[in-house]
């Protein structure tokens, strides 16, 4: 879809981002910048839409990461960095994005409208949020039940490094999650980059028998978009978490734990008893079924709680 993807601007935004996140301030210097040498020439002839001219800016740049490159100088830069940050994380997601599912996104809305299996993304903004309210770490292990595509998922490992695990019930989606999984090893990999430990599978994550149990004990931080899911779901959900370790963290976008709920002699073996919940505000363009903004609740487990009963 061009009104989505511009080849050019791909290029231009990845030449910037090399020139920002991988080249020190005297490696800047041999490209120039918004004012001078080759940094503008490529915005230039791109506004000029003078096409030799911004081929020759092309590999001008080339050339000097060509030099970079052989020399030694972009792996050490790159190992430094150790992580990508948030813009760079997002520009390779959308390269990934756009060549393994948008020419097929359509596929997406093939769900029973108001099922539990509705579709809907949560977009990288309010993710870079998640990370950060929960503090998740290269040592950190997360987890994504109901992953969609995969894209949180992705956008967590390669900003932290975690290991990182997402299930979905449906077919479509999970099938596009292992193709991003795919061109995202090996676009990581272009960049000098780790990938962080990453795996999909196909399942309901309610169900016996998968891997999901064993990782959900070991899980620091669980993300359930449960925006959709009804109440049946989310108590069956609830039970699982009682093999939470101490401290775990639960982002939803509907809190488990009732507004109403007292913790007394009568409700302590609930299993939203074990949970102490806050709530935030998100604003627009954080989710993708919805401009508006909204609320999502991160709920730790602490036993603690219990012990005077």
């Amino acid at each position: 879809d061009t009104d989505e993807y511009n080849p050019i601007t791909d290029l231009i935004r990845t030449a910037d981002l090399i020139y920002e996140c991988f080249l020190t301030p005297s490696q800047q210097k041999l490209l120039g910048d918004d004012q001078q040498g080759v940094m503008r020439n490529l915005t230039k002839h791109r506004n000029r839409r003078n096409g030799p001219g911004f081929v020759e800016a092309v590999e001008e740049f080339n050339r000097v990461i060509r030099e970079l490159r052989s020399s030694g100088e972009l792996r050490k830069n790159a190992k430094a960095m150790r992580h990508p940050n948030y813009d760079l994380t997002c520009h390779i997601l959308y390269q990934i994005y756009s060549r393994t599912v948008a020419h097929q996104a359509e596929a997406l809305n093939n769900y029973a409208a108001f099922s539990n299996n509705v579709y809907g993304e949560i977009n990288s903004i309010l993710v870079k949020e998640f990370i950060a309210k929960t503090h998740i770490t290269s040592s950190s292990v997360f987890m994504d039940l109901g992953c969609g595509i995969g894209n949180v998922v992705l956008q967590v490992a390669a900003q932290t490094g975690c290991e990182a695990f997402g299930i979905e019930i449906m077919e479509t989606p999970c099938k596009y999650a292992k193709r991003q999984l795919k061109e995202y090893a090996s676009r990581m990999r272009a960049w000098g980059l780790p990938t962080g430990k990453i795996r999909f599978r196909h399942g309901d994550f309610l169900e016996s028998g998968n891997d999901v149990h064993p990782t959900l004990k070991r899980a620091d931080v669980l993300l359930v978009n449960n925006y959709a899911f009804d109440w049946e779901t989310n108590h069956s959900l609830a039970q699982l978490f009682l093999d939470l370790k101490e401290g775990t963290k639960i982002i939803s976008l509907k809190s488990f734990v009732p507004k109403n709920h007292k913790l007394n002699q009568r409700t302590f073996h609930l299993p939203e008893s074990i949970l102490r919940v806050e709530e935030f505000e998100y604003f627009s363009d954080a989710v993708s079924w919805t401009n508006n903004g909204g609320t999502y609740y991160i709920a730790t487990v602490d036993r603690s709680r219990l012990e005077p009963f």
